[in-house]
């Protein structure tokens, strides 16, 4: 059983987000739809579209532009928190096995 069970459709997403920027003009942005979003995590577009507004009131993204993302420092830092958490719970699973 991994760490995912427990991830929530918010987190998902800026994990997603994360995993998807790009750099240009020396600044990180994600580049994608919320139509591609909602293909890649299975949501549709009003969850997504939902999802988005939540996590920009609680300062994780922000938007640049019309379909342009950036992640902030407290968005950062979650997920990164995040992925050092399931690296150790993974650590730990083997040496259980």
């Amino acid at each position: 059983m991994g760490i995912e069970l427990f991830l929530n459709d918010k987190y998902k997403m800026l994990k997603m987000l994360y995993d998807n920027q790009t750099t240009i003009l020396n600044k990180k942005i994600i580049p994608l739809t919320q139509k591609e979003i909602s293909e890649a995590l299975g949501m549709s577009k009003a969850k997504v579209n939902s999802l988005i507004g939540e996590l920009q009131e609680n300062e994780y993204i922000a938007i640049e532009s019309r379909g342009k993302y950036t992640i902030l420092a407290r968005g950062k830092l979650m997920v990164e928190d995040l992925k050092k958490t399931e690296a150790k719970l993974n650590r730990c699973s083997i040496k259980i096995k």
